[in-house]
């Protein structure tokens, strides 16, 4: 790849549209596949190794009963070493089952973090994207579900040195689009300035990865137009109202309009949450629930998250139709209860204890609910839950999550709740009795994940550990071998008991509901915890790997 050829192609990618010679027409598509065989493996490529993308999605399914199969651990790389796609190419042709999702950046880069670097060539991507096309020719009835990320405008580095960089990169790419693309030439000085404090193999490299992963987001809205896909979300990650990023959104948002398939495409602000979005899709789309969003501040209409460039409550629509729902203003078969901002600090209480009642309310009634919690990035709002664990069984909820951007942590819960909420509703048409024990006691752990990880973990134990590595002179974020061993056992140490206390507090002695068939209602009883499984994924403090085993004592109806 020439550098600066790429570079020129990928500045002018971004004023003005240029579309390859597929299908134009929505007409000329087949018929899209729906619906996924009960008994069959859904075949996922995720975006990385991380938890949130292999056990979310498999918490997911399991929840209803489903199973996730994923590529060999050793092609999926770790941290900054890159996945093998031409391996996962490979092993995605070798699955037979009816239901495919699919990471492009895993299969055409390596990865998430792959992706935000010039390394892999156009050619290789090409390569082995081309494995979504063999396997639409091999199994033409087969269900594909394809998520491709829209760059984010930050660099990701484990180099403290490079932060400096990486902020600046951030702040050109924002001036960029502002000036050449909006217009704005008050601020076409300060764009020089910036642009002179960058070296310039450093933004080559950017510009080059973009215009790669550009020209892939747009090979991917072509192969939708001739039907080798059958649904595609291109999730913007970590975005900004303005900035390269917003460009190429408006591009490919052209090229979705000019080709008719806006029923078969989803864009908006995500990534991590986007594998299980579509697995839960896989699961809940043909019951179609439909969401009432109740919030407990401002309207989603007035709010936008951090990290993110549209309202929230648009941002929630996108997310509600990928799961293949529908928000509706009356009666819901799920009510999305939201965690907003309040109008003023003063009122935040009043709001808080209001919406947690109206929560429990809800729950009485025998409503389902879903709570997602987008206040803060990457953490949940402990006043919240706080409250949550006060006034409603943590158990009764269909899911919770506060973790990381206001999309993910809609995703994730969404993705759940429905998958959840599908499987209840199905169990009324005759499920037996042993095929609801173990979707039962995936939710209940599940849900234990959800909320130790986003509230207790976040919030302290990580902030702990960061203070930990800090003071002795480590890189939270970029942890050596013997490092990551010490903290390991350093975390292992506080999260395994935090986790059997939460247990214990808010989960122990609860009847979890399985199913339920005509008025008989299936319950077993939360007993205990098992083990508790804990270790860092990656050589940083960022995430941790949490998996928690119930067990549950044996089943009884009313």
């Amino acid at each position: 790849m020439r550098r600066r050829t790429v570079l020129a192609a990928g500045l002018a990618g971004l004023t003005a549209v240029g579309l390859s010679p597929y299908p134009a027409a929505a007409a000329t598509r087949p018929e899209p596949s729906t619906g996924h065989r009960p008994g069959r493996p859904i075949a996922l490529v995720p975006l990385d190794d991380r938890p949130v993308n292999v056990y979310c999605p498999r918490m997911t399914a399991a929840t209803a009963g489903a199973e996730v199969v994923l590529p060999p651990r050793g092609l999926l790389g770790r941290f900054f070493q890159p996945g093998d796609g031409a391996g996962v190419a490979r092993w995605l042709g070798s699955i037979d089952t009816d239901t495919y999702v699919i990471s492009v950046s895993m299969l055409a880069y390596g990865g998430l973090i792959a992706s935000r670097t010039a390394e892999p060539t156009l050619e290789s991507a090409q390569a082995n994207v081309a494995a979504i096309r063999a396997l639409r020719q091999a199994r033409p009835d087969a269900t594909i579900l394809v998520h491709d990320t829209i760059q984010r405008l930050a660099l990701t580095s484990k180099d403290p040195e490079l932060s400096q960089y990486i902020a600046l990169i951030v702040q050109w790419a924002k001036l960029y689009d502002q000036v050449e693309n909006l217009g704005r030439e008050d601020l076409r000085d300060e764009l020089a300035e910036v642009r002179a404090q960058i070296p310039d193999e450093m933004l080559e490299d950017y510009l080059a990865a973009r215009a790669r992963n550009h020209e892939i987001n747009k090979l991917m809205v072509e192969w939708v137009a001739d039907g080798t896909i059958s649904h595609l979300v291109l999730s913007e990650d970590d975005t900004a109202p303005v900035g390269l990023e917003r460009a190429e959104r408006v591009e490919l948002e052209k090229l979705v309009a000019q080709y008719g398939i806006g029923d078969e495409v989803e864009i908006f602000p995500g990534a991590d949450e986007v594998d299980a979005l579509l697995v839960g899709r896989v699961i809940a789309a043909d019951a179609q629930p439909s969401f009432r969003v109740e919030y407990a501040g401002v309207s989603g209409e007035e709010w936008t998250a951090a990290l993110e460039g549209i309202p929230f409550a648009e941002n929630i629509r996108r997310h509600v139709k990928t799961i293949g729902g529908k928000v509706v203003g009356g009666e819901a078969d799920i009510v999305l209860a939201v965690n907003t901002p309040s109008a003023s600090d003063e009122r935040r209480i009043a709001d808080l204890d209001a919406f947690t009642g109206r929560i429990a309310r809800l729950r009485a009634g025998g409503t389902p609910v879903i709570v997602v919690d987008p206040v803060f990035v990457n953490r949940a709002d402990h006043d919240l839950v706080a409250r949550l664990e006060r006034d409603v069984d943590l158990t009764s909820l269909l899911s919770y999550s506060g973790w990381n951007t206001g999309g993910n942590a809609l995703g994730l819960a969404l993705a759940h709740g429905a998958t959840r909420w599908t499987f209840l509703r199905a169990s009324r048409s005759g499920t037996g009795v042993p095929a609801l024990v173990a979707p039962g006691r995936a939710h209940a752990e599940y849900l234990l994940y959800r909320f130790v990880k986003d509230d207790p973990w976040k919030n302290v134990v990580q902030q702990q550990a960061y203070a930990e590595a800090r003071d002795r002179g480590w890189n939270p974020l970029g942890l050596t071998a013997e490092q990551k061993t010490f903290f390991d056992d350093w975390v292992r140490e506080r999260l395994v008991p935090i986790t059997r206390q939460y247990f214990a507090d808010h989960f122990a002695g609860r009847d979890l509901v399985l199913g339920r068939r005509g008025a008989t209602t299936r319950t077993a009883r939360l007993d205990g915890l098992s083990e508790v499984f804990v270790e860092l994924p990656w050589d940083r403090l960022f995430e941790v790997t949490l998996e928690p085993h119930i067990t549950l004592s044996s089943d009884r109806s009313y």
